[in-house]
């Protein structure tokens, strides 16, 4: 089969939002090392709610990069044999745990090697980039915040590509290279991000009403981290019992700082749009960039 990801525009796709952050979530949560359970785990987070059937599941069959629908014939790139899997990924995660290269180089080429491996079905490309902010947290590069790497990488796609066909050519050099000036641009976009949410949750604050003891404040920092909640999310987060957090989501839909939408039949969400916003605006700076 052929294997094609895509890559969305910005437009706080609210689905995918969810998802990564749940990644990243299950991803903190294991003990260790990076290890096969770690990566399972985060692609089902990221598959789970479109591909159920593949998603958390290594690849049980062939796939390439571009050529033919029925056969790899002019394929751009065909990885290893699915019965190589997970050897292949037994020997990355060894890698990641080596001492003797600078973290930024580790990373950079363990993303390279993961595109390589490809052992999934599908969202190879998703889980890669995940795979980039788990290593940054605990590789000590980024404690709490999030560097915006992968995106900065993928502003643009064909020097990208180049450097993952360089290095499969054998020349790491090209991707540490992309991936060192990426850093860069992300510290700069980051601090520009950091200072405008900052001023963001000021003026929530200033909006918030509620008399002390209920957690609006909080909730107001929660949303700063992460702008998509549910009842049960934001229950959960702020240790606080449901009915709480459903009366402190309404209030602050009344004060105009989060707005409710209907997820499904029977669940309900709350999205804050400034954040949201400044996440598309970043994305379309970098795209622009």
């Amino acid at each position: 089969m052929i294997e094609e990801e895509t890559f969305g525009g910005a437009g706080g796709n609210a689905t995918a939002v969810v998802a990564n952050t749940r990644a990243m979530q299950a991803a903190i949560a294991q003990p260790g090392g990076l290890n096969t359970r770690t990566l399972l785990d985060m692609h089902h987070e990221l598959l789970g709610p479109t591909a159920p059937d593949i998603a958390g599941v290594l690849r049980n069959e062939p796939v390439w990069i571009g050529g033919r629908d029925y056969a790899p014939v002019d394929a751009l790139f065909v990885p290893p044999a699915h019965t190589r899997v997970p050897e292949a990924l037994a020997d990355l995660f060894t890698f990641t745990q080596r001492s003797d290269i600078t973290p930024l180089a580790m990373i950079a080429i363990a993303h390279a090697q993961f595109e390589t491996i490809h052992p999934f079905a599908d969202g190879n490309g998703r889980t890669g980039r995940a795979l980039i902010h788990l290593l940054l947290r605990r590789s000590g590069l980024v404690s709490r915040a999030v560097l915006p790497l992968s995106a900065v990488l993928l502003t643009d796609t064909s020097a990208y590509f180049h450097t993952l066909g360089a290095y499969r050519d054998g020349d790491p050099a090209a991707v540490v290279s992309l991936f060192v000036d990426a850093a860069k641009t992300s510290c700069d976009i980051g601090l520009h991000a950091v200072a405008e949410l900052t001023r963001i949750e000021a003026d929530w604050n200033e909006r918030i009403t509620a008399r002390a003891g209920t957690p609006d404040r909080d909730l107001a920092h929660l949303l700063v981290r992460h702008p998509i909640l549910d009842v049960a999310t934001a229950a959960r987060e702020l240790q606080v019992s449901p009915q709480s957090a459903r009366r402190s989501l309404a209030r602050l839909e009344q004060a105009g700082i989060v707005v409710g939408y209907q997820v499904s039949r029977g669940r309900r969400a709350w999205r804050a749009p400034d954040v949201l916003a400044l996440m598309d605006h970043v994305t379309a700076g970098m795209r622009r960039g």
